[in-house]
């Protein structure tokens, strides 16, 4: 660890991550280990870190993972503690949220060029992460809600007709069925992302910083 981060960890009592890099799992597992609570916006990087929420559990430290800009978490988990039969979730973006995206242009999909209603991915969680790590994170907390990403189907459209990010779930399980839809505002800071995922953000540090919970 540099010296400027463990000085850096020493003075702060909760780390807010939001650089979705390759260092990510590092980071917030670094920051663990110092005892701080965690709140994570790259939920996707921590898909497969149980060990991370283990260290957590450990030290006595709260791994913070936002609703984002999807409707529906707080009854999936509550959901999970029956049974689960599906999950369906369909993304729209327009194509400028899907600039530069190495996997589109493995694909030889040039976004410019499309002028009807397209799906660029249907798969698994793991996929979407992977192959979506700036455009999907709602994926992976949809599926850690869940407690098994296996019932979990991700599916992404694009439109030069979509004017917002949306995300529609459909949970279908033994309790009923759950249809949730949001028509998401772009973020100005960032195509890439819905500004309802940074109120997310914010809000949980609020509840948190205040001793407040509300929701399941």
């Amino acid at each position: 660890m540099k010296p400027s981060f463990k000085k850096f960890l020493s003075s702060v009592d909760i780390v807010v991550e939001a650089v979705n890099s390759p260092d990510t799992a590092w980071i917030i597992k670094q920051a663990i280990k110092a005892r701080k609570h965690v709140l994570s916006m790259s939920v996707g990087k921590l898909l497969k870190s149980s060990d991370i929420f283990r260290l957590a559990t450990k030290n006595r430290c709260c791994v913070l993972l936002p609703s984002g800009a999807v409707a529906g978490i707080d009854a999936i988990k509550a959901a999970s503690l029956g049974n689960i039969s599906s999950i369906t979730l369909t993304t729209r973006k327009p194509p400028g949220g899907f600039g530069h995206n190495p996997h589109l242009i493995s694909r030889g999909i040039n976004l410019a060029k499309i002028t009807e209603e397209t799906v660029l991915f249907q798969g698994t969680v793991d996929e979407a992460v992977k192959y979506f790590p700036q455009n999907i994170n709602v994926a992976a907390t949809v599926a850690l809600a869940a407690h098994d990403k296996s019932k979990v189907i991700i599916r992404i459209i694009t439109s030069p007709n979509f004017k917002v990010n949306s995300h529609e779930l459909e949970v279908l399980g033994d309790f009923g069925r759950i249809v949730t839809r949001t028509d998401n505002v772009v973020c100005p800071d960032n195509p890439k992302t819905s500004y309802l995922a940074v109120l997310s953000g914010i809000q949980t540090l609020k509840q948190f910083s205040q001793g407040l919970k509300i929701g399941t």
